[in-house]
């Protein structure tokens, strides 16, 4: 008995966490979360304070495991799924894009007519600076390119978090 009502408040504070902080989190994350570790500092902490008040759990348990009991990832790997999926819809749901995406990436096979390994993958750009390669445009073809081709081939966007 005293079980089942333990339980309940964990699921309670857990519906909590998700309704009033994870929620806040996860809103407009791909762009804000694009800056250096040092501007996030601050947020991610917190994040993993009220996370481990939250789960009743000591200052020396593990980051990876407060976010496994909740079953979500930290900012940074939250802010690179998001990406993955914006270009996942880029890639298989196009439509569903707005207009001034239709052309955001491109195929290395339109730019050039040799065949090469990576005629499928998109185009990186050079950027010279640290700042260039923090364009979603550069981190999201990096991101994709990286991914195995059996995961870039799946239509459903409901693979990527499992797969990561």
């Amino acid at each position: 008995m005293l079980y089942a009502i333990a339980m309940g408040q964990i699921n309670i504070l857990r519906m909590i966490y998700f309704a009033f902080v994870h929620s806040h989190l996860l809103y407009g994350v791909e762009v804000y979360a694009n800056t250096t570790a040092s501007h996030l500092s601050k947020l991610i902490t917190l994040n993993n304070k009220l996370l481990r008040i939250l789960q009743n759990k000591s200052i020396k348990t593990h980051n990876s495991e407060l976010y496994r009991t909740y079953f979500t990832l930290p900012l940074q790997l939250s802010h690179n799924i998001r990406i993955l999926l914006f270009i996942h819809n880029y890639v298989h749901h196009r439509n569903k894009l707005l207009a001034v995406f239709s052309t955001y990436f491109e195929v290395n096979k339109v730019l050039h007519c040799h065949d090469t390994r990576q005629k499928n993958d998109f185009h990186m750009h050079v950027v010279q600076f640290e700042i260039g390669e923090k364009i979603i445009r550069n981190k999201g073809t990096k991101l994709w390119n990286d991914l195995p081709d059996d995961i870039k081939q799946m239509t459903s966007p409901l693979f990527l978090p499992r797969c990561m």
